[in-house]
């Protein structure tokens, strides 16, 4: 026998229930949101943090100060670690060729300002008549002299300047014979060799030795190098040229016997105006561009140069681009 069974509950009794269910959502879904904007906060400050630092560095930086870097910390993700990494490269690289500007702008300011000075007083001792009319040639040759090294000094600024600009040309790049470069190189000093008494060492193979690059260019590279050796050569000293193939590359040394480079100064060597000897009025000729002209052209060329001095000997080496003889 079927049967129908009828449950009844009051419409205010369910509503009570939806309306303490409402509540209860509204309140658990408040809470999670209150929590989700505290640690999202939380996550935006930290997140922000190292931001805000290399906003302040960089700010730091551009008002004057070199030194300012980035803290990295273990505490940051990953990008952000690369990226405070990459800001503190920077800043240093930046800070680094400031630095080289400065010496720069000091060291051309010095060696212009010991001409001009002893150009400026020879003329105005000729023109107040403290220079006597019988000595005027003279100081005037002085004069000339001094005008001399300064188109020299600013010749061998343009020349270096050129090449880090522009590099070495392709089309002046020629294939030559090394040992007739070095050769002919080695005359011009015939007389202040013959003046100092020096033995000459050459030791060049047999065969012509051919490698590529810009001539002139390379023999001023050859005429530096042997300047540097004569000049530093005692009398009676030895003066030696080497010429030898390895591989593909062609290795070119010149060296010197006497007073040996201190092993602090030989990383500086190749460095723009620097000088071993700091008095440079003992050497009036040198500007201490000549080994920097020297690495700056053997550069252009993608080549290298080193230098060794020891047991009283010192030599540069530099490397060619070797080409097979015809």
């Amino acid at each position: 026998m079927g049967g129908l069974v009828l449950v009844s509950e009051p419409v205010q009794g369910i509503g009570e229930i939806l309306s303490r269910i409402t509540q209860m959502f509204v309140f658990v879904a408040l809470i999670v949101l209150l929590i989700t904007v505290i640690c999202f906060s939380i996550f935006s400050q930290n997140l922000c943090r190292p931001l805000k630092a290399m906003a302040n560095a960089a700010k730091e930086f551009g008002h004057g100060n070199l030194k300012a870097r980035v803290e990295t910390s273990g505490d940051y993700t990953q990008e952000i670690d690369e990226l405070a990494v990459a800001f503190n490269n920077m800043a240093s690289s930046l800070e680094q060729s400031e630095y080289q500007r400065q010496e720069f702008v000091a060291n051309v300011s010095h060696e212009l300002k010991t001409p001009m000075t002893t150009i400026g007083g020879y003329v105005d001792g000729i023109l107040d008549g403290t220079i006597p009319p019988e000595r005027e040639r003279k100081y005037l040759s002085l004069v000339s002299s001094e005008i001399k090294r300064l188109s020299r000094l600013v010749r061998s600024m343009l020349d270096v300047s050129r090449l880090q600009d522009q590099g070495i040309p392709p089309e002046k790049m020629v294939r030559f014979d090394v040992a007739e470069c070095l050769g002919q190189v080695l005359i011009t000093f015939e007389q202040k060799i013959n003046d100092k008494h020096l033995d000459v060492a050459v030791n060049f193979p047999e065969y012509s030795v051919y490698a590529q690059g810009e001539l002139d260019a390379i023999t001023q590279v050859a005429y530096n190098l042997i300047d540097n050796a004569v000049k530093f050569c005692p009398p009676g000293g030895q003066l030696g040229l080497s010429l030898r193939e390895s591989g593909s590359k062609v290795y070119v040394s010149i060296s010197n016997t006497g007073d040996t480079i201190p092993p602090e100064e030989l990383p500086l060597v190749f460095d723009r105006f620097h000088k071993i000897d700091k008095s440079r009025s003992l050497n009036r000729d040198g500007w201490g561009l000549g080994l920097y002209i020297v690495k700056t052209i053997i550069c252009s060329h993608g080549e290298d140069i080193s230098v060794t001095s020891r047991d009283g000997k010192t030599e540069f080496t530099f490397t060619l681009a070797g080409v097979n003889s015809l």
